[in-house]
C-alpha cells in the first residue's frame, strides 16, 4: 500500500471487503456459471460499489459508468468509468476487469489485449491506452486507475499473484506510453464460488504526472 493512499485505494480494499456478498447475491451472467466472475466490466464495478455502498464502506461519493452516466463526464466528451469524491478530494478513475481465462478455463483471446496491448486504441481501446486519455484529459484532479484481477488456480498463470500484476502493469504503462503510474493497493480475495474465478485482487494505481489543483 502506498504511503498516501488515494481514494481509489480505499475503495479497492472496500470492494475487495464485499466481493464474498456480490459474489452470492449478483446470479449467473447467461450460462457461464453462478458468481460475480463471469459478469462483464460494468456490472461487476456496479454491483460491487453498490454492495459497499449498502454497506457504508464507501470512502466518499462514487459514481460509475454504468449507474450514474452523466456524472462520470468530463471536458472534451469524454468519461471515466468512475469518479470519488470527498468535501475535500475527487479522482477521475479508469476500470478495467483483468480477467485473462474464460469461465471454461481455456484462455481469453481478448482478455489480455484488453488491458496490455500497446496497439489496442480503439473500440474497444486498451488499458494502456486508458492511461494515456485519462492523463491527457484537461481535468484538475486527481487520476487513478482500477482493475479487478482474477488469478487462474490452475495451469498457465496460476502463480502470478495481484502484486506481479500491478506491477506488470506500472512497467507496460512506462514502456507503451509518455507518462508514468505508481501501485496504490493490492486487495486480494479467495473462495468465490466460481470453479475459474475464485480468486485474485483488486488492484488501484495512481498516475504521478497529476495536475495542478486550481482552488
Amino acid at each position: 500500500m502506498a504511503a498516501e493512499q488515494t481514494l481509489t485505494g480505499e475503495l479497492a480494499e472496500s470492494l475487495a471487503d464485499v466481493i464474498h456478498d456480490v459474489d452470492h447475491t449478483i446470479g449467473e451472467n447467461k450460462t457461464y456459471g453462478a458468481g460475480i466472475g463471469p459478469h462483464d466490466e460494468n456490472d461487476q464495478v456496479d454491483a460491487l460499489v453498490m454492495e459497499a455502498r449498502r454497506q457504508n464502506n464507501l470512502p466518499g461519493d462514487v459514481s460509475t459508468a454504468k449507474s450514474n452516466p452523466s456524472d462520470v463526464k468530463y471536458p472534451g466528451g469524454q468519461s471515466a468509468d468512475l469518479i470519488l469524491e470527498t468535501s475535500e478530494l475527487t479522482e477521475y478513475c479508469e476500470a478495467k476487469l483483468f480477467r485473462f481465462v474464460k469461465a471454461n478455463g481455456y484462455p481469453s483471446p481478448q482478455g489480455y489485449s484488453k488491458v496490455f496491448s500497446p496497439y489496442q486504441s480503439h473500440s474497444p481501446r486498451s488499458f494502456i491506452h486508458d492511461v494515456d486519455k485519462l492523463a491527457d484529459a484537461d481535468i484538475r484532479v486527481a487520476k487513478t486507475l482500477l482493475g479487478i484481477y482474477y488469478r487462474p488456480v490452475e495451469d498457465a498463470g496460476s502463480q502470478i499473484t495481484g502484486e506481479d500484476i500491478a506491477e506488470k502493469f506500472v512497467s507496460d504503462v512506462g514502456l507503451w506510453t509518455d507518462h508514468e503510474i505508481s501501485i496504490d493497493t493490492v486487495a486480494p480475495f479467495s473462495g468465490l464460488q466460481h470453479n475459474v474465478h475464485q480468486r485474485g485482487a483488486v488492484l488501484a494505481w495512481k498516475v504521478d504526472d497529476q495536475p495542478e489543483r486550481f482552488f
